[in-house]
């Protein structure tokens, strides 16, 4: 099996003085990305010592983040990345959970990067990137570490990326890929979802630290530039593919729906655009019919998951059809993956019967850091249990039509209703909570708070007491208040029948 390390130095030598990093008016060859990335690697063990070390990245999307994904996995050592939409309790939640020895972070983070040390009781190094005071200057190390390639001794098997999900018992868990997993997954991407060819370009509009960054490795090894966008705007998107012919990209429902938009009025020619992949949420059918009106057959949606990276199920542009039953599901399984629907009880159903999603591959996560418990929970003999309740048509086509767990996706971020009522309960006058998900147009779902109190208390009350506790995405968008919440025999909130009288009447019930 070739190595990642190889991988990349192999892009180096094919592509050299081609554009590989573009960030505005920045931008790095091939060969300059090989020189620095191996800096990056030798700067990063003169930090730390011992296998597997992780390093905890509080980097907004720009130019450095490729050179340093790179250098991690040249280091042998495990990208931890962390999303700069979250408040700094849950950042230091990964940092100490993933016990990352060694922080990055951007200098506009400089305040975060501070309090999130501060709460995690093992010292880590900073680097910063970008203006600021705090920990050692990003650019200053890199310079004085070597440009020789790191002699690494690591296995298949070893770690190589700890991707952080939102917890069902309300801490998130980090999903442990392995570099072998990592090097499938991008091999299962590159046979199923993308096809860049040298020249192209991947806009990362979408954030580095989520689905994107998943892309970086895909489209280095085979030529192809990334570029960072630090904020999504539909209208910038679209003079940017005019501006650097760009080829790709990956955007979730929310983003297709403003593309939309600025497409119909837009001078810009981006007719460069050849695949736009999207996922985190399922999109309704007449939503994906007026965007290939607008935008063409450019589509790709991908199912996938921290646990098991996308693709797993790929829907691709040929399959992007108006009309019929086939563009309301999620597509069929990527050629590198397994996948099965079984019962409560792990029997496989019947076709056209629905059941949960369970699947099995070599880009499967190995399990959750060092949550033993979480993990027999979820991996039974190689299969992932999804969570997500599914029928398979006679062509193939999955649908997802439930969930068997509690997981609301708003926006394509992935909202664990434990992690939120734990916050809810902080309030002191909040005596019962259940968070569900309900229908939203625009998002698909949005997370709403059901809360039995002591006294009246304002909606904006609630509202405003998650406002410093958890991430924007993560926030209720509404509260009802209620005298009692419906609990079964053994005193559990039955959140099913919260749920059921939102979702009535409708056909899919994510």
């Amino acid at each position: 099996m070739a190595h990642l390390s190889s991988l990349i130095s192999r892009s180096a030598a094919w592509f050299g003085a081609s554009p590989a990093v573009v960030d505005g008016d920045r931008a790095l060859s091939f060969a300059e990305v090989e020189d620095r990335s191996n800096r990056v690697a030798n700067l990063l063990q003169a930090l730390t010592d011992g296998p597997g070390v992780r390093v905890a990245l509080l980097i907004p999307n720009r130019l450095e983040l490729v050179e340093i994904d790179l250098g991690i996995i040249k280091a042998g050592f495990v990208k931890v990345p962390i999303n700069t939409r979250l408040k700094n309790e849950e950042r230091a939640w990964v940092v100490q959970d993933s016990g990352a020895t060694v922080l990055l972070f951007d200098g506009s983070e400089e305040e975060s990067a501070a309090a999130v040390v501060a709460d995690v009781a093992e010292p880590i190094a900073m680097v910063r990137v970008g203006p600021g005071t705090l920990g050692a200057n990003y650019e200053d190390v890199l310079a004085s570490a070597s440009g020789n390639l790191v002699k690494l001794r690591v296995k298949a098997h070893d770690p190589s990326l700890i991707l952080y999900t939102s917890g069902t018992t309300g801490r998130p868990k980090g999903a442990t890929i392995s570099r072998a997993a990592r090097l499938m997954g991008t091999i299962n991407m590159l046979s199923n979802e993308i096809d860049p060819h040298p020249g192209d370009a991947m806009a990362h509009v979408g954030s580095m630290a989520h689905g994107s960054g998943s892309k970086i490795l895909a489209h280095f090894v085979r030529g192809s530039r990334n570029i960072p966008v630090a904020k999504w705007n539909p209208e910038g998107f679209l003079a940017l593919a005019e501006q650097q012919r760009v080829t790709h990209s990956f955007l979730v429902p929310t983003m297709i729906e403003s593309l939309v938009d600025a497409a119909a009025t837009s001078q810009a020619d981006w007719t460069s655009l050849s695949a736009i992949t999207y996922g985190g949420a399922p999109m309704a059918p007449s939503r994906l019919e007026r965007a290939l009106e607008t935008i063409g057959q450019r589509f790709v949606q991908v199912y996938g998951s921290c646990e098991a990276p996308h693709p797993v199920l790929v829907l691709n542009r040929d399959d992007h059809i108006a009309g019929g039953e086939r563009l309301g599901s999620a597509g069929r399984e990527s050629v590198g993956i397994e996948t099965r629907i079984v019962t409560a009880q792990g029997e496989v159903v019947a076709e056209g019967e629905s059941g949960e999603l369970s699947v099995r591959g070599p880009s499967v996560m190995s399990g959750y850091w060092n949550n033993p418990e979480a993990t027999a929970e979820v991996l039974h003999d190689g299969w992932y249990d999804t969570g997500d309740v599914v029928r398979r048509d006679a062509d193939g086509f999955v649908h997802i039509v439930d969930r068997a767990r509690d997981v609301i996706i708003t926006g394509g971020y992935n909202v664990y209703p434990a992690e939120l009522e734990a916050v809810l309960a902080r309030h002191t006058d909040v005596l019962e909570v259940a968070v569900i998900g309900v229908p939203d147009e625009y998002w698909g779902e949005s997370v709403k708070a059901i809360v039995v109190t002591g006294r009246d208390v304002p909606e904006s009350e609630i509202l405003d007491h998650c406002a410093g506790l958890v991430a924007g995405y993560k926030r209720p968008r509404s509260v009802d208040f209620v005298d009692v919440l419906p609990k079964g025999s053994t005193g559990k909130v039955l959140r099913r029948d919260l749920r059921d009288r939102y979702w009535e009447g409708r056909t899919r019930r994510v």
